[in-house]
């Protein structure tokens, strides 16, 4: 990634954000979706739930009050208060309440519309004695015996009714099944308890009835409600567990599709088979009772894949606080339509996406383009500057933060072009090792002892030779004659001191110190000759020049006033150097006795003996230098 160049960091960096804010919107939109989707199911059970128990309480109002009144009449009481139930007078009077069709008498109207929309009639009604026995109605004559198994059944409950009945409530709803194998209260045969005609041959098996049934109890109790005497079970076929569809309305969403609901009873499922296979149903089962859990929670929902189909299952307790097996209402709502919302959504988002990262991808190259151009053009320049070329300069596009940048750019290579002029003509007035040492503080204000070598070069008869000169034929000279001097100078290892007039001074061993700096001005002052002779022959001026070298301690620093100051050297060997200078003829070059020792056996010299030289007290012994053998090769 550090290798990446910017622009396609920057990019890259784009193209993230946007491709992570569209993940960023599926996710969100596709939970939204499913939130939507498990409300609409919610709402919609809860009307289901709300049409149910509306529907139950219009059922049940009148059947109720029916059932209070018949259990309460004296004649019923009377019945039940023998040793034996009068069975035949229990269930005349129950006939004379309930109808064929089982609709309550009311007002001279026959059939359920009195009490419910649905007309169903009526399933059964049995009696039941204060220990839960079931008693049956006399058979009439010309009607099929009740079989064995069938009064087995009706007695394998007893327990448990005697325990219902024994409960504080009066009146108790319970639900059951018609299924022969689970039938909790003996109502096999189906339907209301009539006698069957007689038929020839054998009686027909008894087929159990798929099915799910309401059951009203109320208990019958004695004149003066101390004690209960029995109780009449009055079983009523369950109505439609899904309401109607509401009615279209404009914008507004019918009932949700794929709904499907049954009821879960004793860990078994009841519903249409049509609706609810089997397999799934045991599915269902399975999950719902882990949901339910030991403490058979009252309601709850969950998610459920049945059938590679995802599902929002909803249950709820029918009967709360009764004393029978709880009952379960169960809804199914299929996630199918969510799942292909999700999934519409999903290609929908991905193609909305795709065109932002597309869009976003073309802006970002413009983008990216405006804002590396800048940067690349500031790239190259810095390249140049560095490479010495101060004279770049950044055309300034724009009035933004690139703008102000390549703006600031600028004025810094002006600057540093400024610096460099100055230290241009500081190496011009001043030699560029001591320019260089004053830029970077290398050399302190005041003076120190150095060991140096001085060298001092003049021109032989400079006045004779110049007097009918004019002084542009003179400078001219000078400026000539110096330039190759100095570059002699320079590559020696020498430091530029001074010019005075035709005069040279060069320092070798100040203010940078090199292990050999008599040798180094020998050397030089060799060359120096040589250089004037070389120039000599192309030169209109014919010059001679006389060298003096002098080894030895001197001061060392800048000297001057506060306001100017030159880096120069100081002291006798100074002045030895310029004596021996002044007293050297054409192409002569004449040293010290501490430069001789210095330069050892190498140094080819000749000694002038002494010589008195001006403002020193004794005579001095002089050498004129002949040459400098090079260094041996090591063996």
């Amino acid at each position: 990634m550090s290798r990446l160049s910017f622009r396609l960091k920057l990019l890259l960096t784009m193209l993230l954000v946007v491709a992570g804010g569209g993940v960023a919107t599926l996710l969100v939109t596709q939970q939204r979706v499913q939130e939507t989707f498990e409300h609409l199911y919610q709402q919609q059970f809860r009307r289901q739930l709300a049409y149910f128990s509306e529907l139950q309480e219009a059922r049940l109002e009148a059947t109720q009050a029916q059932c209070l009144k018949l259990t309460q009449s004296e004649a019923i009481v009377t019945a039940f208060s023998q040793p034996e139930p009068d069975a035949a007078k229990l269930y005349a009077l129950a006939s004379q309440e309930f109808n064929d069709t089982g609709g309550p008498r009311r007002s001279g109207q026959r059939g359920p519309a009195a009490i419910a929309p649905r007309r169903d009639g009526v399933a059964f009604y049995r009696f039941v004695t204060p220990d839960g026995k079931a008693v049956l109605p006399p058979e009439p004559p010309n009607t099929r015996r009740y079989t064995p198994t069938f009064r087995s059944r009706l007695n394998n409950q007893a327990t448990f009714l005697a325990s219902a009945i024994a409960a504080p409530a009066v009146q108790q709803i319970a639900y059951m099944s018609m299924e022969a194998e689970t039938d909790e209260f003996g109502t096999n045969p189906p339907g209301p308890l009539r006698p069957r005609a007689v038929t020839k041959g054998p009686p027909p098996p008894e087929e159990p009835r798929r099915g799910f049934q309401e059951v009203l109890l109320t208990e019958v109790l004695s004149a003066d409600k101390t004690k209960t005497l029995g109780a009449f079970l009055l079983g009523l076929p369950m109505p439609d567990l899904l309401p109607a569809p509401a009615p279209a309305e404009k914008n507004t969403p019918g009932q949700p599709a794929g709904i499907r609901a049954g009821m879960l009873y004793r860990g078994r499922l009841y519903a249409n088979p049509a609706i609810i296979s089997d397999h799934a149903g045991s599915e269902l089962v399975e999950a719902l009772k882990l949901e339910l859990g030991p403490t058979a929670r009252s309601e709850g929902e969950f998610n459920l894949t049945i059938e590679d189909t995802p599902h929002r299952v909803f249950f709820h307790l029918m009967n709360p606080g009764s004393f029978f097996p709880p009952a379960y209402q169960v809804c199914l709502f299929s996630m199918a339509e969510a799942a292909q919302e999700k999934y519409s959504i999903r290609w929908k988002i991905a193609a909305s996406s795709f065109a932002v990262l597309l869009g976003a991808t073309l802006f970002g190259l413009a983008l990216t383009h405006q804002i590396s151009a800048p940067l690349k053009r500031l790239t190259e320049g810095t390249h140049a500057v560095a490479q010495g070329n101060l004279d770049f300069r950044l055309p300034v596009r724009s009035k933004d933060d690139l703008g102000r940048l390549t703006l600031a750019f600028n004025e810094m290579a002006e600057g540093l072009a400024l610096k460099e002029k100055y230290r241009t003509i500081l190496n011009i007035v001043a030699d560029e090792k001591i320019a260089h040492q004053l830029i970077h503080g290398n050399i302190s204000l005041g003076g120190e002892l150095r060991e140096i070598s001085v060298l001092f070069c003049d021109i032989r008869n400079f006045t004779a030779h110049t007097q009918n000169m004019p002084p542009e034929a003179v400078i001219e000279m000078l400026n000539e004659h110096m330039t190759r001097l100095t570059g002699v100078v320079k590559a020696h290892n020498g430091v530029l001191d001074k010019f005075v007039g035709d005069l040279l001074m060069a320092v070798f061993g100040a203010p940078l110190h090199h292990e050999n700096d008599a040798e180094n001005a020998a050397r030089c002052a060799l060359a120096l000759t040589s250089a004037r002779t070389e120039l000599n022959l192309t030169s209109q001026h014919q010059l001679a020049i006389g060298v003096g070298i002098a080894t030895g301690t001197v001061v060392a620093g800048c000297m001057g006033s506060q306001d100017r100051m030159n880096y120069t050297v100081l002291g006798e060997r100074v002045n030895l150097a310029s004596r021996l200078c002044d007293s050297a003829r054409a192409g002569e070059v004449l040293i010290d006795e501490a430069t001789r020792a210095k330069l050892g056996a190498r140094a080819r010299c000749h000694p002038k003996g002494e010589v008195q030289l001006k403002g020193f007290d004794a005579p001095l012994q002089v050498f004129r230098l002949e040459a400098v053998d090079p260094v041996p090769p090591p063996v």
